[in-house]
């Protein structure tokens, strides 16, 4: 018996909420949105549109003048984003009888201007590449082997269910994953909710973090202000923390644009990079220097008097403390001491941002990567302030960050201290979001065994060793760690990888979902210490589709939302990620106490009680 939204009242139903509503979402936006619609409910200008479209008319017309080999020669292009790094280059790619054959650089795009990386230049390989993960494996004896989807599945579902009547719900871990879509991060978001459980986390905690809360804390939006093509309007730009030659490509594109037309270009790096041997003026300086560096140009700024005096008056609270603190401690003579660049140098790096102005900063993880990764981006972020520079074309903190949609995915996904859209965890927020999602606010609430724990954040990424090796009374809920999902992320950005790997072996559950076997998936396979190495452990590998058997959309590092179209089928026998939670949930909340059933293999519904009456159970 069910409580249902409308009535309040205790109705037989079919189907648990947890199930209805994720099929609900799934129905009303995945399968029935294209790129045209994503454009016309974005509010996109349709002359973008009408270019895009006319263009993909002109090549489609080219392609079918060739003929195919074999098959029927239907050729198509797709037009799809690039998943390597946060620019987001759009790509088309030409398909031939439903192979991806070759692609191209979208010319229209303002993002690439029809430019390739040589990481871009490959993207065909994740999709076709040959080392994918093909079907579903269970880990045997130390040896991965073949199973099947039910299998999978119903094992899979039965253990969830034991670990929730053992321990609660909080007792699994979800990670889910940059590299998901806009529309499959929001729905596991929604999946992990619904279980009843904030454990869930994803790739921004270990790349951004700190730049969301630095940046955060500065001006209340932790997201970079500029995008990609107005750095051509910038008249002096500094590189601190990011080799976007080497890491970001395409971006170095707009830049190289900009310094066509005179705009001066600063690397700050404790090595020579190629970005670096581009720069007009390039500082080497003491790894961790970041802050005396910055505070160093800092002091040049005041001591002018090149501060943008009317801005900080009209919207900044705060720099007089600032200005006090910087000329009375940041003196050339320390900042020479704390990063090791003389005084000059750091004179006519002040000189160029302030006298050519507006000027912006980029940075990425060679700032966020330490331990005062905060600090550092705040740091920066005064530099721009004391220079007038927010809120300016031209100006503004270009942050470049690593996945193709860590910025969607922080923006409405799996974070464990926020629901979508940063709605944060207060029970207006889910009050709010149990009525957007169909289902009734105090069911959500009963699927969490401990009801404080709704409004707690959960576990992050970095710590879910702790959740598991830790002293239970030294974590902040009720039970150890006892599952974990690796939803498209890997361990291997992340050190203690001697107390991961102990803490793989302690699991329970292990369930790995990816396009490849990752290093998460060789971890587990390792031998360990027998002592660690729980004798119940189950891991499982579950193959998912790549981006480019789905369509959905991706938001780049500067907030861009791009539509991606499905490029070709979800090749052997892996699934979208999408099907799998819903297909994940539906077996986990219709499977019975006992798992000896019959099961529908088109709805994954069980459909009639066990026959064996012989069973022990």
């Amino acid at each position: 018996m069910l409580l249902t939204k409308k009535s309040g009242a205790a109705q037989a139903s079919p189907r648990s909420p947890f199930v209805h509503s994720l099929q609900r979402g799934l129905s009303s936006a995945l399968p029935t949105m294209d790129r045209r619609a994503f454009l016309r409910r974005s509010g996109l200008g349709v002359g973008v549109g009408i270019a895009a479209s006319s263009l993909t008319l002109v090549k489609k017309a080219r392609a079918a003048e060739g003929k195919a080999a074999v098959g029927d020669g239907r050729i198509e292009v797709k037009r799809t984003v690039c998943t390597h790094c946060s620019v987001g280059c759009a790509i088309d790619a030409v398909v031939e009888n439903g192979v991806w054959v070759r692609q191209e650089p979208v010319f229209d795009s303002p993002i690439n201007l029809g430019a390739h990386c040589a990481k871009g230049a490959a993207i065909r390989e994740h999709g076709h590449g040959e080392f994918r993960l093909r079907y579903p494996m269970k880990l045997v004896n130390g040896k991965y082997q073949r199973i099947s989807w039910d299998q999978a599945y119903d094992e899979i579902a039965a253990r969830l269910q034991d670990l929730r009547k053992a321990s609660g719900p909080e007792s699994v871990f979800w990670i889910g994953s940059s590299k998901h879509s806009n529309e499959q991060a929001y729905l596991m978001r929604k999946f992990v909710s619904l279980w009843g459980s904030n454990n869930c986390d994803h790739q921004a905690r270990i790349c951004h973090s700190t730049t969301v809360a630095g940046v955060a804390n500065t001006w209340g939006y932790g997201a970079m202000t500029n995008s990609y093509n107005d750095m051509q309007n910038s008249k002096a730009a500094l590189y601190i923390g990011s080799n976007a030659a080497e890491a970001h490509p395409v971006s170095m594109l707009h830049m190289l644009h900009a310094k066509e037309t005179g705009t001066k270009m600063i690397v700050c790096d404790p090595r020579f990079t190629r970005t670096a041997a581009k720069a007009d003026q390039y500082i080497r300086f003491r790894s961790g220097g970041d802050i005396p560096l910055l505070f160093g140009i800092l002091y040049h700024i005041f001591k002018n008097g090149w501060e943008d005096k009317k801005y900080i008056a009209d919207r900044v609270y705060g720099m007089d403390k600032v200005r006090e603190d910087v000329l009375a401690k940041w003196t050339p003579d320390k900042v020479f001491e704390a990063c090791g660049v003389p005084e000059a140098e750091v004179f006519k790096a002040a000189e160029t941002m302030a006298k050519n102005r507006p000027s912006t900063i980029v940075w990425c993880m060679g700032q966020t990567q330490h331990t005062i990764g905060n600090a550092m981006v705040r740091a920066s972020c005064i530099v721009q302030l004391a220079l007038g520079n927010i809120g300016v074309s031209g100006g503004g903190a270009n942050i470049f960050r690593g996945h193709d949609n860590v910025q969607g995915a922080t923006d409405i996904g799996p974070n464990p201290d926020s629901l979508p859209g940063y709605y944060g965890l207060a029970e207006g927020s889910w009050r709010h979001f149990a009525k957007v999602w169909g289902v009734d606010y105090d069911w959500i609430k009963g699927r969490y065994e401990n009801a404080g724990m709704m409004t707690k954040p959960g576990i992050t990424v970095s710590r879910w060793i702790d959740g598991v090796l830790e002293k239970n009374e030294n974590i902040d809920q009720t039970p150890n760690l006892r599952g974990v999902f690796y939803w498209g992320h890997a361990p291997n950005s992340q050190s203690r990888g001697l107390e991961m790997k102990k803490a793989m072996d302690k699991l329970d559950l292990l369930v790995v979902v990816d396009p490849y076997p990752s290093a998460t998936a060789a971890m587990a396979a390792m031998p360990g210490d027998p002592a660690d190495l729980n004798p119940n452990r189950a891991v499982y590998l579950l193959p998912a589709a790549t981006q480019f058997e789905t369509s959905g959309s991706a938001t780049a590092s500067n907030r861009s939302i791009q539509w991606r179209e499905k490029v070709i089928d979800p090749l052997w026998e892996s699934r979208s990620d999408h099907m799998i939670m819903h297909q994940l949930a539906t077996s986990w909340a219709s499977a019975p106490s006992c798992r000896r059933t019959s099961r529908c293999r088109r709805s994954r519904a069980w459909t009639s009680p066990c026959r064996k009456t012989s069973c022990a159970r």
